[in-house]
């Protein structure tokens, strides 16, 4: 009797792990992972304040986002560079193949999945960076995001006129890409 009891134990212990370590791959965020800015585009006229600086709608400033987005991280070379969309909400950037990675904020996607809001402690100042019109693959993520207030010398590589404007900010709005790497 007591070798049933202790056989039907062993049946019902092995078959409540296998149903957990099913739930815990099917509950597995399809967006996790490694991600370079792969596109970034200006959605709407970049414009100081008095008018005398402007970057036209349909720009591309990918190599300006990715440079300055990711200049809080020092590798060895810019091409290692990525963003980690971790598990437990954080968003990390790393140095790939250096083995190095510093925490640089949190990510959110809201219930419908329409919405990826990651926010990212860029030059000491939270900034929140959320993604309208989520589009998901299994190879990117893109969305539009409005009114990201940049510096204006941030710019200045696109139109050189933006390196004498004395604006703390200037909001751009940009349809942008992040390409899986792993």
């Amino acid at each position: 009797m007591k070798l049933k009891f202790i056989n039907y134990l062993l049946v019902l212990t092995f078959l409540f792990v296998s149903c957990d370590d099913t739930d815990d791959a099917a509950s597995s965020e399809p967006l996790l992972g490694l991600y370079t800015i792969s596109s970034s585009v200006l959605t709407s006229d970049a414009v100081s304040a008095n008018g005398a600086a402007t970057v036209a709608s349909g720009t591309n400033i990918t190599s300006t986002i990715v440079t300055s987005f990711l200049a809080e991280i020092q590798c060895q070379g810019s091409a290692n560079k990525a963003i980690e969309v971790a598990e437990n909400n954080k968003i990390n950037f790393v140095c790939r193949f250096e083995d190095k990675k510093q925490d640089q904020g949190s990510w959110l996607l809201n219930e419908s999945r329409s919405e990826f809001t990651m926010t990212l402690l860029i030059q000491g100042n939270l900034v929140p960076l959320k993604l309208t019109g989520l589009q998901e693959t299994a190879n990117s993520i893109s969305g539009n995001v409005q009114s990201i207030p940049v510096p204006p010398t941030l710019l200045a590589s696109v139109n050189p006129d933006f390196a004498n404007v004395s604006d703390p900010a200037v909001l751009i709005s940009i349809d942008i890409t992040l390409e899986k790497l792993n």
